[in-house]
């Protein structure tokens, strides 16, 4: 008895870690931008595509656009939003890997009208 005991409380404590690890994966669009775009010129993103930032902030900013992409597109064309996300991964990724030259086209992947026209729900 003793044994089910432990072990159902030792599952149920996995499915709790489980469940909370899954669930600060993602963050919600709102909470990307504002996490790797406030702040303007003294955002995240202006500090790492201007060569301004760490190695752990551009780090930060790939894995903070890493769970922008596994948001839906809220309006507009899956196919568009995923080309969009692919993009702007691929230039944060390159930057992680040293390449200075991908900070401007982060810059340009990122232009935030060129998204907002397609994909941000009119409020």
């Amino acid at each position: 008895m003793r044994k089910w005991i432990v072990a159902t409380a030792a599952t149920v404590a996995l499915v709790g870690v489980v469940s909370w690890v899954q669930g600060a994966e993602k963050k919600s669009i709102k909470e990307v931008m504002k996490a790797a775009h406030g702040g303007g010129a003294n955002s995240l993103l202006a500090k790492v595509a201007g060569g301004k930032g760490t190695k752990e902030d551009a780090e930060k900013l790939l894995a903070l656009y890493e769970d922008l992409a596994k948001n839906e597109a809220p309006r507009g064309s899956a196919e568009a939003w995923k080309a969009k996300n692919d993009e702007i991964i691929k230039q944060a990724k390159a930057i992680v890997n040293g390449d200075a030259s991908a900070g401007a086209k982060l810059r340009a992947a990122t232009n935030c009208m060129k998204c907002h026209n397609d994909h941000k729900p009119a409020d």
